[in-house]
C-alpha cells in the first residue's frame, strides 16, 4: 500500500506514525513545512513568507501535483485545521484525517470561520480518526458522517513503558509540555502548598515548550531550592526510566482527548493525580486508577497529592489496576494493526 502522510515532521506523534507504517512494509513518502528528523525523510513542502495560517494554504499546490505524482492508494492527514485542510483541498481519495484533539476540542476551533474550516475537512475525509469517545463526538457534532469516524486511542509501546527497580518516593513527575492548555502553573502553586508539609516532596517537570523559561521562573519564586527540576525535552527511553521512579505523576491539563503521557504514567507505575476531564475519565476514575481534582484549582490538586502521597496500598492497588487498563485497551502495535485495517479497506474501495 501507498501511504501519503501530511503532518508535522517535528512532532513524535507524526514520526512514530510514518515509522510504523515503514516497518510493516508500506510504501510511505511524508510531506511536511516543518523540518523533521533525517530518518524521517520528510519532502519540504515551500514555506511562502505570509502569516502562519496562510502558509498551509500557499503550499497546497505543490502538494497536489506531489501527491498526483505519487498517487498515492491512502492521503493520511494529521491535525485538522492545516494538514487536514491541506488533504482536502488537495482532492485525492481516500483521505484519512486523524484529529489529535485541541484541534476540535478547544472552543475556539469549534466558531466562526475555524469552525466553517474544520466542518469543511470533516465533511470531505473518507475516514476520520479520534482517538478517544470526546473527540469523536466532536467530530460528529462538526460534520463528520458519523459512519466515517472511528475511535482509535494510538497508545503506547508497552515493552518500553513499564515498572522497573525501586521508585523514589515523594518523587511527582509531569510530563506535559510548557504550553498554556497543560497549566502548569497550577502544578507549581499546588506542589508549593504540598512542599510546606511534606520535605521529602520533590518535582520534576520534564518536556520544554514556548512557556518553559516563565514557569522555570515562578518555580524559582514559589518552590524551595534544590526541590525542583526542569529535565527539558526527553528522548523516550529518558521518559521511560523518569515514569518509572516517580511515586506520582501529575497532570493539569485543561483539556484532551486521550493523553498517551497518562497512558505512559499508567503503564509504567507512577500514579496518576490528574485534572478531572472528560479525556482522562475515559482511562481513569477518582479513586479507581487516579485522584482527580477540578481544573484550574491549586487547592484541590494539593489535596488530591495529599491523599495520593499518605495512601500507600491506594497507590500499590492503582498501579496494578492501571497496567491492565493499558494493557487491554492502550497497546500500540494492537491499535495500529486497526488503524492499518481500515488504511487497507479504503485502498481497496470497500466502504467503512
Amino acid at each position: 500500500m501507498k501511504i501519503a502522510t501530511l503532518g508535522n515532521a517535528s512532532v513524535i506523534h507524526t514520526q512514530r506514525w510514518v515509522a510504523h507504517f515503514r516497518a510493516r512494509g508500506h510504501e510511505v513518502r511524508a510531506w511536511s513545512l516543518e523540518p523533521g528528523p533525517p530518518e524521517l525523510a520528510a519532502e519540504p513542502l515551500p514555506a511562502a513568507p505570509v502569516p502562519e495560517f496562510a502558509r498551509y494554504l500557499a503550499a497546497t499546490p505543490a502538494l497536489a501535483r506531489a501527491l498526483n505524482h505519487f498517487a498515492p492508494d491512502v492521503v493520511d492527514a494529521h491535525f485538522v485545521p492545516n494538514y487536514g485542510l491541506m488533504g482536502a483541498l488537495a482532492g485525492r481519495h481516500p483521505l484519512s484525517v486523524a484529529a489529535w484533539g485541541s484541534d476540535l476540542l478547544a472552543p475556539e476551533q469549534r466558531v466562526g470561520l475555524r469552525g466553517a474550516r474544520a466542518r469543511f475537512v470533516l465533511r470531505r475525509a473518507d475516514l476520520v480518526i479520534a482517538d478517544a469517545e470526546n473527540l469523536a463526538r466532536a467530530a460528529r457534532d462538526l460534520g463528520a458522517p458519523a459512519g466515517r469516524v472511528r475511535c482509535v486511542p494510538w497508545g503506547i509501546r508497552l515493552d518500553r513503558f513499564r515498572a522497573a527497580g525501586e521508585r523514589q518516593p515523594q518523587l511527582i513527575l509531569s510530563t506535559r509540555m510548557h504550553e498554556a492548555v497543560y497549566d502548569l502553573p497550577t502544578l507549581i502553586a499546588a506542589a508549593a502548598l504540598v512542599m510546606r508539609s511534606r520535605p521529602g516532596v520533590e518535582l520534576v517537570i520534564a518536556g520544554d515548550g514556548s512557556r518553559r523559561e516563565a514557569l522555570a521562573s515562578l518555580a524559582a519564586a514559589r518552590l524551595p531550592a534544590g526541590r525542583f527540576r526542569f529535565t527539558g525535552r526527553l528522548s523516550g527511553d529518558e521518559m521511560a526510566a523518569w515514569l518509572a521512579r516517580a511515586d506520582l505523576y501529575a497532570s493539569t491539563s485543561l483539556s484532551d482527548s486521550t493523553s498517551l503521557s497518562l497512558l505512559e504514567a499508567m503503564a509504567s507505575g507512577a500514579a496518576p493525580v490528574v485534572s478531572d476531564i472528560e479525556g482522562n475519565r475515559e482511562w481513569v476514575s477518582e479513586g479507581e486508577g487516579a485522584r482527580l481534582f477540578a481544573p484550574g484549582d491549586p487547592g484541590a490538586l494539593a489535596r488530591a497529592l495529599e491523599q495520593a502521597l499518605a495512601d500507600g496500598p491506594w497507590r500499590e492497588r492503582a498501579r496494578l489496576h492501571n497496567r491492565r487498563v493499558v494493557e487491554e485497551r492502550g497497546d500500540w502495535d494492537r491499535n495500529m494493526a486497526g488503524v492499518e485495517k481500515l488504511f487497507l479497506r479504503l485502498a481497496a474501495g470497500e466502504s467503512l
